[in-house]
């Protein structure tokens, strides 16, 4: 079964989107800091990851850029309420991102945007 993490320090979003997100066809595994989610990947290879930008310690972007250099086949997509272009540039040109979604975002969105990320991962596999 392909597996998902959710990085994000706002624990009630992780838990929102658990429930959310509970009848997809994946595993869903989340993680409340960066460091937490490298850890979980020296562990185990994820096929996406959704990360927020802004958290303490190490930033989306930096956990983004370290998961496209160690885990290139990860499917990357970036969740930001601070949106601005240099930090766009930056994680589109160091994490090669997938998509980008703004907050708050919809449940409904994130779903499909992590499932048209499986999809691009599944098609590039054929």
């Amino acid at each position: 079964m392909l597996s998902i993490l959710i990085v994000d320090d706002d624990v009630n979003l992780l838990s929102g989107l658990r429930r959310a997100l509970h009848d997809q066809p994946y595993d869903l595994f989340t993680a409340n800091s960066a460091e937490m989610a490298i850890d979980m990947f020296h562990r185990k290879a994820f096929d996406l990851v959704l990360v927020d930008q802004k958290m303490s310690g190490l930033s989306g972007a930096e956990l983004i850029a370290w998961i496209a250099q160690e885990f290139p086949d990860t499917v990357r997509l970036m969740l930001t309420g601070h949106a601005d272009v240099n930090m766009m540039m930056d994680a589109i040109n160091n994490g090669k991102v997938f998509r980008f979604l703004t907050k708050p975002s919809h449940s409904v969105d994130i779903a499909l945007a992590i499932l048209e990320g499986l999809e691009s991962k599944l098609a590039s596999a054929v």
